[in-house]
């Protein structure tokens, strides 16, 4: 039987030749050619009549999918020259094209993104469609055994990406020759759009440097508290800040490298460390330097901090979901930055956005090296000269009414204005709140 290790290593030769995968019985072919090409070929009679029909490039078609379409177009011989296969063969299902589908895509995806698709075929399609043979699969099943109850139950992000990747498995069943069509095509428009929320940010100067010094002020676990006060200095994704490993930190040359598999956009990516980071890094080095990750879990060092442990940090500094999240950090830099008159291509590369010129972005990612390192050193002066700003400009035994009317509701009681006076009290050195608090009739509690 022909491998997979044999089509790999098939080089072209001066003529066409094919590589057989005999024992199997399905007449399947590989047929290599000058060029370099590897196309299938599958060889059937019809009526006593020899035919010829491809299933088109390897690697496009593996090797498995290959003998799924060889194995389903003999099925039936007599109208196998003339009809699609899935309408040819019953016994196709709709397990084995996604298996096949998964077994090919899947391992070349993100960890995170890889067991979220996982889990979507396992528990919203394959136990609706899984054992259905693939004639019997149109528009209509797929709308009401697997769309709609997802609808029902108010899940649209979930819904659209559960469409996508049913549509992912019809488009790979349509290259291999087992299906018509991607029957998602015709649900265009059946359902309402993803509403996309934009991430909570801070983009006022003036409230930024509130937020560094209660951040600043964190009591809570040292690791958690290093992450928080980098993130705002980097602005890397969250995800891409917690999961990372000593061996791409270089503190000799001020540069973390994080690799292209832990990266969305699947590209490679350098961060400039500032003089501010590194300090942190190397105080950080001395918690976890013998662990694999810069910021490992609390009931486990062998895996990162949770991907809540940014944002619980943050609510319990009294800032809501609705004000900040550890993504909005990109959002205020990049507010910031562009507002300060930096170049547009420094600030997409720094925040690692893909480019659609691919020469242009890996240009992008590499030329401007030497400018990113001196755009994040000044970014981190800049944070610095806000948080020295309220510092020097609030106590911590005083409040004032005006800020309490504008950010606390009235009525708000006292332990929901200790989480939010919080940020104030915080800059004096750490300070603790004054604890006695007073509410005259109609006015909201202040400090005293």
């Amino acid at each position: 039987m022909l491998t997979h290790k044999q089509i790999l290593e098939a080089k072209p030769a001066d003529s066409p030749y094919s590589l057989y995968d005999n024992g199997t019985g399905l007449g399947l072919y590989l047929l290599v050619n000058p060029a370099g090409s590897k196309l299938w070929r599958i060889k059937f009679s019809v009526d006593g009549q020899r035919r010829l029909r491809g299933l088109g490039a390897f690697p496009d078609v593996g090797l498995q999918a290959a003998r799924l379409a060889a194995a389903a177009m003999r099925e039936d011989t007599g109208g196998a020259a003339g009809k699609p296969v899935a309408q040819e063969n019953p016994k196709l299902f709709f397990r084995q094209v996604a298996g096949e589908w998964a077994d090919r895509f899947l391992p070349g995806l993100a960890p995170k993104t890889r067991q979220k698709s996982q889990n979507f075929l396992e528990e919203k399609i394959l136990p609706f469609l899984g054992d259905l043979p693939l004639k019997e699969i149109g528009p209509p099943i797929v709308l009401n055994e697997v769309l709609r109850p997802i609808e029902a139950r108010g899940n649209i992000e979930t819904l659209h990406k559960v469409k996508t990747l049913l549509s992912q498995i019809f488009r790979y069943a349509v290259g291999i020759g087992v299906m018509e069509r991607d029957f998602t095509l015709d649900l265009k428009g059946v359902f309402i759009p993803i509403r996309h929320v934009h991430r909570a940010a801070i983009t006022d100067p003036g409230e930024l440097g509130l937020l560094l010094g209660a951040i600043d002020s964190y009591q809570g676990s040292p690791i958690v508290g290093h992450a928080l006060k980098i993130l705002p200095y980097v602005f890397t994704r969250p995800g891409e800040l917690r999961n990372a490993v000593w061996d791409e930190v270089s503190l000799d040359e001020s540069l973390w490298r994080i690799p292209a598999a832990r990266m969305k956009m699947r590209a490679s990516h350098t961060v400039p460390l500032a003089a501010q980071v590194k300090t942190l890094f190397v105080g950080l080095k001395e918690l976890t330097g013998g662990e694999k990750y810069l910021f490992p879990g609390r009931r486990t060092r062998t895996q990162p901090m949770s991907d809540m442990a940014l944002n619980a940090a943050l609510r319990r500094l009294g800032y809501g979901g609705g004000e900040v999240c550890g993504h909005g950090f990109r959002t205020t830099a990049s507010t910031l930055l562009h507002e300060k008159g930096y170049p547009s291509e420094w600030i997409e590369a720094q925040l690692a956005h893909k480019d659609a010129n691919s020469v242009r972005g890996a240009y992008n990612r590499a030329g401007h090296l030497p400018d990113r390192a001196r755009m994040m050193q000044e970014w981190a002066d800049y944070l610095d000269s806000l948080r020295a700003g309220w510092r020097s400009s609030l106590t911590a035994s005083r409040i004032s009414l005006a800020w309490v009317g504008k950010y606390v509701p009235s009525g708000t009681g006292i332990p929901a204005l200790r989480s939010a006076t919080h940020r104030f009290t915080a800059f004096s050195d750490h300070a603790l709140f004054r604890p006695p608090m007073e509410k005259e009739p109609g006015k909201r509690p202040v400090l005293v």
